[in-house]
């Protein structure tokens, strides 16, 4: 008898250790699926998931850039970047792309996604020119993230819109928050997501270097897991950078009521506020640590939702 009650005193600890265990692991994961970044420096990293169409007129090269108008890489003289053609000007009449493929995140299906990189250009400025899209369904669909006006309210730029035609003079940053595009695209999780990058030139010869790309990184962002699939609304944060204040316009034409929530880039909750029937929000950020920052305004009712990002100085 009193062996069998230590067993099952034991049985009861072994119990609790493991749900301790589990309930540990689980929430680990969960901490480390909230905010994950994952960068292509077209060196070693990721170079797998990166795919350079094989027709014989295909330019694009990884490599490092040897010809007079690239020579510069950004950080570091003996980094490699993703060029088109390393070594010669690119030629007339070619069309050439490469695509990243990523299997769909929890940033992607219940939060959102940030693209971000580096470029420079060099090409005649009237009809040659590279592109940049999305597609949610292996390529049925394509999304220009760039020039796009349909998905714009799911398309959000914290850099200048990359210009990739004429000449940068300079490496230039591009950098884009892409959100709720699962709900937009019914992207479910498992899926895979392409990004294209493409280049474009017409009949007459230039002599001139093309385009070249460092540093595309993909940083997923989600707060929580939900069922709810919510459609996006636009909005904007400005002053951004700052040091004191924000303002948030978004659209709320019918004054329904939608919740703040403020996360830091580790997914953090730092500031929140309910109950706002506007259209309009200012955020006090003085107390705020340097740093980077999303904002997320829902609307649970008519399950409404933005992101944005912003800098505190």
């Amino acid at each position: 008898m009193r062996k069998e009650k230590r067993q099952n005193k034991l049985n009861n600890v072994m119990k609790k250790i493991i749900f301790i265990f589990i309930w540990f692991g689980i929430n680990a994961v969960y901490a480390q699926e909230n905010s994950t970044c994952y960068c292509y420096y077209f060196d070693t990293t990721c170079i797998s998931h990166i795919q350079i169409d094989t027709n014989s007129t295909n330019i694009w090269q990884i490599g490092l850039p040897q010809k007079n108008s690239f020579t510069t890489l950004w950080g570091d003289t003996m980094s490699k970047a993703i060029i088109t053609d390393t070594l010669n000007p690119y030629p007339v009449n070619n069309h050439s792309s490469f695509t990243i493929w990523n299997v769909v995140g929890m940033g992607d299906y219940y939060g959102l996604k940030i693209l971000s990189g580096l470029y420079m250009v060099e090409t005649d400025s009237l009809n040659d020119f590279g592109s940049i899209e999305f597609s949610p369904d292996m390529g049925n669909t394509w999304v220009d993230i760039v020039n796009d006006t349909t998905y714009c309210a799911n398309l959000t730029w914290y850099s200048n819109k990359p210009i990739l035609t004429g000449n940068s003079n300079e490496w230039k940053c591009l950098d884009v928050l892409l959100a709720d595009l699962g709900s937009l695209f019914n992207i479910q999780m498992g899926d895979t997501l392409l990004y294209r990058f493409s280049f474009t030139s017409d009949s007459i010869y230039d002599n001139l270097g093309g385009l070249m790309f460092d540093n595309i990184c993909f940083f997923d962002f989600v707060e929580g897991v939900t069922e709810v699939r919510f459609d996006n609304i636009k909005s904007k944060i400005y002053p951004n950078p700052s040091n004191n204040l924000f303002t948030i316009d978004f659209e709320n034409p019918y004054f329904e009521e939608f919740n703040l929530s403020i996360y830091d880039r580790n997914s953090k909750l730092v500031h929140s506020e309910s109950n706002i029937s506007g259209n309009t929000i200012t955020i006090n950020a003085q107390s705020f640590v340097k740093g980077e920052y999303f904002y997320k305004l829902t609307s649970q009712i008519n399950n409404k939702r933005t992101w944005g990002k912003f800098i505190t100085l």
